[in-house]
C-alpha cells in the first residue's frame, strides 16, 4: 500500500510540473501572439485606437503577472519535492502568487469595459484565487512558525 501512495505522490507532483509548464507555454504565446488575435471591441466607441492601446497594455501586464506566479509555482513545487514545505521559502512564494493572482484580477476588470467580454470571469477567477491564496499563505506560514519553535524545543 506504501508503494501506490508513493506513486501517486510522483504521479500527481508529475502532473503539477506538466501543467504549469503547459500554463508558462500558453502564456508566452499569448504574448507573442497578442497582436495577430483579435481583440473585440465595438466600432462606435469614441478613442477606439486609445481603448486598443489600453486594452493591449492591460493584457500585457496581466500576463506577465501571470507568467511570475507560474514561475513562483514551479519553485514551490521545487520546494515539496524537496520536503521543504514549511519553510519561509514556501511562504515567500505563495505571497507573491496570491499577490500576483489579486494584481492580475484587478488588472483584467477593466478589459472587461474595453470590450473584452471574458475579463470579467477571468478577472472574479483571479481574485478569488488569490485570497484563497492568502488564506493558504497564512496556514503555511503559522505552520512554519510552529515548526521552528518545535525544531528549537527540540
Amino acid at each position: 500500500m506504501w508503494e501506490k501512495e508513493v506513486l501517486m505522490k510522483r504521479f500527481s507532483l508529475f502532473l503539477s510540473y506538466a501543467f504549469c509548464i503547459a500554463g508558462l507555454i500558453v502564456m508566452l504565446f499569448f504574448a507573442v501572439a497578442m497582436p495577430v488575435l483579435r481583440i473585440e471591441r465595438i466600432a462606435t466607441v469614441p478613442n477606439v485606437q486609445t481603448h486598443t492601446v489600453a486594452a493591449y497594455l492591460l493584457s500585457y501586464l496581466v500576463i506577465v503577472l501571470v507568467i511570475l506566479a507560474d514561475v513562483c509555482l514551479f519553485l514551490l513545487l521545487r520546494n515539496i519535492r524537496r520536503e521543504a514545505i514549511f519553510t519561509h521559502s514556501s511562504v515567500t512564494l505563495l505571497r507573491v502568487i496570491s499577490w500576483a493572482s489579486i494584481l492580475a484580477g484587478f488588472l483584467a476588470f477593466p478589459l472587461f469595459f474595453l470590450f473584452i467580454r471574458e475579463a470579467l470571469f477571468i478577472s472574479f477567477v483571479a481574485l478569488f484565487l488569490g485570497v484563497v491564496l492568502r488564506v493558504v499563505k497564512q496556514v503555511i506560514e503559522k505552520a512554519t512558525e510552529l515548526k521552528e519553535e518545535n525544531d528549537a524545543t527540540i
